[in-house]
């Protein structure tokens, strides 16, 4: 029960020719019964990021959407019979929006009224001085591990200035 996807030679950053098979990956959802593995397949459909090629995801997802499919009540005048599955809502596409104005801005600088010649700051920060051999200095980690999660929450109350944690999945 869930997705399988079947892929050609297709990954990340990889460049299809228009004259390629137009099979690059094939969605599979399983469920229970029809609805859940309909609703599986347009989560699956909606998470597909595919850029520079068109699709046929926006008429699955039309199609994934009719209440006649499902209920399983089509047959194969289905598609002929609705013509509005071939009415696809623009995609918002956010993300690629949001990367080409980062590019933008980043090759030709900011055009808003904002916008200042001035170079951000260059902070050195100061490392102090250890001497090779010398115990390290006690961190937070280490109150948090020697007196537990109280004594650690009071210390970092205590501590003045911006505190950084590293919140890696491990």
């Amino acid at each position: 029960m869930g997705i399988r996807l079947d892929s050609a030679s297709a990954f990340a950053g990889s460049v299809i020719s228009p004259h390629y098979d137009s099979l690059m990956v094939k969605v599979i959802a399983s469920a229970r019964n029809h609805p859940n593995a309909a609703a599986k397949m347009i989560r699956a459909l909606k998470e597909f990021r595919i850029r520079g090629v068109k699709t046929n995801i926006p008429f699955l997802l039309n199609v994934l959407r009719q209440p006649n499919f499902l209920d399983a009540s089509v047959d194969t005048y289905f598609i002929d019979e609705h013509p509005e599955l071939f009415q696809f809502k623009p995609s918002q596409n956010r993300a690629q929006k949001l990367l080409s104005y980062l590019g933008e801005v980043k090759v030709n600088g900011p055009t808003t009224p904002l916008a200042t010649d001035l170079k951000p700051a260059v902070v050195t920060p100061p490392i102090p001085y250890i001497p090779a051999g010398a115990k390290p200095p006690t961190g937070l980690r280490d109150v948090l591990v020697k007196k537990g999660p109280e004594e650690f929450a009071k210390e970092v109350r205590r501590t003045p200035g911006c505190l950084i944690t590293d919140t890696t999945f491990r």
